[in-house]
């Protein structure tokens, strides 16, 4: 079940990227191609980080219905890695939607004193 809420929520963030060309559709030669290079290298980062964590004891494996039950290690289920891939792109369409909105009031701004 969490699997398929996060699949569902990746697909309307990517529709969202899409349709306002923010991460993976903008306007810039490669972006596809870069935006998955970050979600990879952010992934990555993340999952050092979980692994970390749960060398050191502070994460541990419970118990859920929701998930799928596929572990890739102690305490780190299939789920956890599609998440902060997740994670990691929403974050890239996040920024370049605040990076949108910024610029068209740079725009707005400029237009109104007549520069």
């Amino acid at each position: 079940m969490y699997l398929a809420c996060l699949a569902l929520s990746a697909v309307g963030v990517a529709l969202l990227d899409r349709r306002w060309r923010l991460a993976a559709w903008r306007d810039v030669p490669g972006a596809g191609r870069r935006t998955l290079v970050l979600v990879g290298v952010g992934s990555a980062l993340l999952l050092a980080w979980d692994l970390a964590a749960i060398a050191l004891g502070f994460y541990g494996r419970g118990a859920s219905d929701a998930l799928l039950g596929v572990w890739l290690a102690p305490h780190l289920p299939l789920e956890e890695v599609v998440f902060v891939a997740f994670l990691s792109y929403v974050t890239l369409v996040v920024a370049g939607g605040v990076g949108h909105v910024l610029a068209r009031r740079v725009g707005t701004a400029r237009a109104g004193t007549g520069s």
